[in-house]
């Protein structure tokens, strides 16, 4: 049986993830800093189901959080990465003040390091496909026009630590080709479940398709990319998931 390791596998994005991957017969491995979120969550599922899903309570907040992860997860052999993880947190935080520079350091640390590292130390033997998740607002700023207050609503770090992601899966596409693995990213637009209707309504205005993407969506295009059968010619992509978002 294949294994997948999903990091952030609790939240919005991840629920999706994991659920595509069980469904699709993977051993699936997804990490979370929550017990209670994980417990939560495997309420969802059969007791069938479950033989085949291995969450971990785990959290990277530094270098030797990594190092002690892979050291554990390394004899595993995971097929597929899917690097996740975010810290919503990190959207609390004091606009001017010189304080923003750990949210910089939290979210360059959670999209590059911890996708670096990840991708270039876990066992090579099985891996097969690298799959970033990253944003739209990797690609273009902020329009201010969907935002009460557009520099807490969407900082400057995301934006700015998803376009060093999007660049981190070319850069790795090149170094981990000759190991037969491949790296590419997803950039999602806004997904339904965490606005209210007014957002979603000044959301529909400045998006061509008009409208958010749903949590079904989300699977789908992951599965494209980690899938050697379907993508085994994909390298160093960026596939722009956005309702079209990004070419106004």
């Amino acid at each position: 049986m294949k294994k997948v390791l999903i990091t952030g596998g609790t939240g919005l994005f991840g629920k999706q993830i994991v659920n595509g991957f069980l469904k699709k017969k993977f051993l699936v491995y997804f990490t979370s800093t929550s017990k209670d979120k994980i417990k939560k969550f495997l309420k969802n599922f059969s007791k069938e189901e479950k033989k085949n899903i291995r969450s971990i309570h785990y959290s990277f907040k530094s270098i030797d959080d990594i190092k002690v992860f892979i050291k554990k997860f390394n004899k595993v052999g995971f097929n597929i990465l899917i690097n996740n993880a975010r810290d919503l947190s990190n959207l609390k935080f004091k606009y001017g003040s010189y304080d923003e520079i750990e949210n910089f350091n939290k979210e360059i640390f959670m999209s590059v390091y911890l996708s670096y590292f990840l991708s270039t130390k876990l066992n090579r033997k099985n891996l097969s496909s690298v799959v970033n998740i990253s944003s739209m607002y990797g690609i273009v700023a902020p329009n201010k026009s969907l935002y009460v207050n557009k520099y807490k609503s969407s900082p400057i770090f995301y934006g700015v630590s998803k376009a060093a992601q999007i660049h981190l899966s070319k850069e790795l596409a090149v170094r981990l080709a000759k190991y037969n693995i491949r790296v590419n990213s997803v950039s999602f637009g806004g997904v339904e479940g965490r606005v209210d209707q007014k957002f979603k309504k000044k959301y529909k205005i400045l998006c061509p398709l008009g409208r958010m993407l749903k949590s079904n969506e989300i699977f789908e295009p992951i599965w494209f990319l980690s899938n050697n059968e379907l993508s085994s010619g994909a390298t160093g992509h960026n596939l722009i998931i956005d309702g079209g978002w990004t070419i106004w």
